[in-house]
């Protein structure tokens, strides 16, 4: 159980938050009020409902709030690989991030509906499927609240908030951009970590 999720950033960051800058609202309405989600053409429209419902509960255990307005998108596992190749992403992480348009892509089989792709993501990450979904949103969290296009950061990122903790966003060389963590941790290529 030591391996990390992949996951891809496809566009230019944006401007991150500081810890500081993230505060805690008090209801669940109000952290998901600035929050889209969507779902791919093709997703059943109840199986739709049902998933994003359970995408809003672990949502609302992370401060979302400093996003701003940010979209959630559930794509269809049939459809995940064939966009994640046409992307130039590893098809085999089932999320990704895109900053310039502020989404985070999200597959189905996270959700359990693709029997073979589901078993096939708890063989890869060895993480049951609740674990597999909480690592996918905290990390796409790592990327999206800091800006930070740094594979290694949104990890460590990530794994601060599954521990009930914020970091503050590393700076980096960009002025006036703010990102994970205080390391000069050097990016690796998106979609390509894996690490204990």
């Amino acid at each position: 159980m030591s391996c990390c999720l992949i996951v891809s950033v496809w566009m230019l960051p944006t401007t991150g938050q500081t810890a500081a800058e993230i505060a805690r609202p008090e209801t669940e309405s109000a952290i998901l009020s600035s929050q889209e989600f969507q779902c791919h053409p093709g997703y059943p429209l109840a199986q739709c409902q049902k998933d994003i419902r359970e995408l809003k509960k672990v949502l609302a255990h992370y401060p979302i709030e400093g996003l701003g307005h940010w979209t959630w998108v559930l794509v269809r596992s049939q459809d995940w690989k064939p966009i994640s190749q046409m992307l130039r992403l590893n098809p085999d992480s089932p999320a990704f991030t895109a900053f310039e348009p502020r989404e985070t892509f999200l597959e189905e089989a996270l959700f359990f509906h693709d029997p073979l792709r589901t078993a096939e993501l708890m063989e890869e990450w060895q993480r049951s499927m609740p674990k597999l979904l909480e690592l996918a949103v905290t990390h796409e969290l790592g990327h999206a609240l800091c800006g930070e296009p740094n594979e290694t950061a949104a990890d460590h990122f990530g794994e601060e908030l599954r521990k009930g903790r914020l970091m503050r966003c590393r700076i980096s060389m960009e002025p006036n951009r703010k990102r994970v963590g205080t390391a000069d941790l050097n990016g690796l290529k998106p979609n390509a970590l894996r690490a204990p």
